[in-house]
């Protein structure tokens, strides 16, 4: 029996109603915990024990990516960080059943499946392909209940080479950590930029990639930036009849419609400036909007303007009413010195206090147990860098 066959029979033998407890006890046991594994490998072997201990911490991380979903996927954790949340699965998967209603597509590279599955539940008659045999079946595992979906293990490049991607749709999904986890970049690929630029010539499809890569790197195509309740998660290139603008931005959330802008990337050189001392609003962009170069289309559409290169802060003399923008009210600009920021909350009757902040110009944790005050007031003190000062900006959320 080969090393992945076994692995499979342990997974599949961890699925099993024998092993129903095992699950639960994984769920609630701290992996840390030496005496609480021993206890487990009275009643199971070493190595169900240890793919149990491995699918709690799995689900434990999809949970917030797959909310509900979560407790009945099968994943380890690297698979786990790999996958696709829900809300960028199923907006990709909108965008191929809009263009493709029910056409076959090929996921390629497709870890643990999520990809696979949104593609499966809005329609598409999915393939989905990995080169690892255990990931392989977990994607078969966790689309098993979708209709028109299978999944085996192969080889990308092997079935590139071998014409079997010809005239198909495809979704790729390229590692994007190294063996040790740590994220890479778009040029450190597995499978590489040669791959991606011979996969997308002549045709249409999309490939997931780091939400750090520059417009400029991967194929020509449509490069769209996605956001997931407020963080960067992915990049997304579309190539063929799939594609449209040059550069996209969009912001996904809970319960509401995406919000997205789209036009020619270009620097923060581009977008007008305004005094942030004597502006009374100031707005967060969504990370979206600023790693794809188009903050000054949202400067174009709400009459605002940038503070400073690199803060990601709008302001104006009124709040905008803009999806992809979170409006403050600005009470304070000082220099950032933590004495001075807290007399003056304190002084303003300063509650809880967040605070935002970049390139690490002040710790999170600490300022905001140094700062919070017995007040009723809550607060937002943005601690950003304005070239060579570091500056303070007090602000109430609204």
């Amino acid at each position: 029996m080969s090393h992945a066959e076994s692995d499979i029979r342990t997974w599949e033998h961890l699925l099993s109603p024998a092993c129903d407890d095992l699950r639960r006890a994984a769920a609630d046991t701290d992996p840390a915990d030496v005496t609480a594994i021993a206890r487990l490998r009275k009643k199971h072997d070493a190595e169900t024990v240890r793919a149990a201990l491995r699918l709690a911490e799995a689900r434990r991380k999809l949970a917030r990516k797959w909310d509900r979903d979560a407790d009945t996927l099968v994943a380890d954790p690297e698979g786990a960080e790999m996958a696709s949340g829900a809300l960028a699965a199923h907006h990709k998967a909108a965008r191929f059943a809009r263009t493709h209603p029910g056409a076959p597509v090929v996921d390629l590279c497709a870890g643990i499946g999520a990809d696979a599955l949104a593609l499966a539940r809005a329609g598409m008659r999915v393939t989905a392909i990995d080169r690892d045999p255990l990931r392989a079946w977990m994607t078969a595992r966790n689309t098993g209940d979708s209709a028109g979906c299978t999944a085996r293990a192969a080889d990308a490049q092997a079935l590139l080479e071998a014409g079997e991607l010809d005239s198909v749709l495809f979704h790729l999904d390229p590692s994007r950590r190294d063996e040790t986890g740590r994220r890479i970049r778009y040029n450190q690929l597995t499978p590489g930029p040669a791959f991606i630029e011979a996969l997308c010539t002549d045709r249409s499809g999309a490939v997931k990639l780091p939400p750090g890569v520059d417009p400029g790197e991967p194929p020509e195509g449509e490069l769209e930036y996605i956001s997931e309740r407020g963080r960067m998660t992915q990049a997304v290139l579309w190539t063929g009849d799939l594609a449209s603008s040059v550069v996209r931005a969009t912001m996904l959330r809970d319960a509401a419609p995406p919000a997205t802008i789209q036009g020619e990337p270009e620097g923060d050189h581009a977008c007008p400036w305004a005094e942030i001392d004597r502006a009374p609003w100031v707005h967060a962009a969504d990370p979206s909007a600023e790693r794809a170069g188009l903050l000054h289309e949202l400067c174009a559409q709400t009459d605002l303007g940038l503070a400073h290169p690199g803060t990601g802060l709008l302001c104006g003399d009124e709040p905008a009413d803009h999806p992809m923008l979170t409006p403050f009210r600005a009470r304070a600009v000082m220099p950032w010195r933590r004495e001075k920021v807290r007399d003056w909350l304190h002084a303003n009757d300063a509650g809880i206090v967040e605070i935002k902040t970049r390139a690490k110009a002040a710790d999170t944790d600490t300022e905001q147990k140094a700062l919070r005050g017995d007040g009723a007031t809550a607060y937002t003190v943005f601690v950003l860098r304005f070239g060579q000062a570091v500056r303070a900006i007090v602000c109430e959320r609204t």
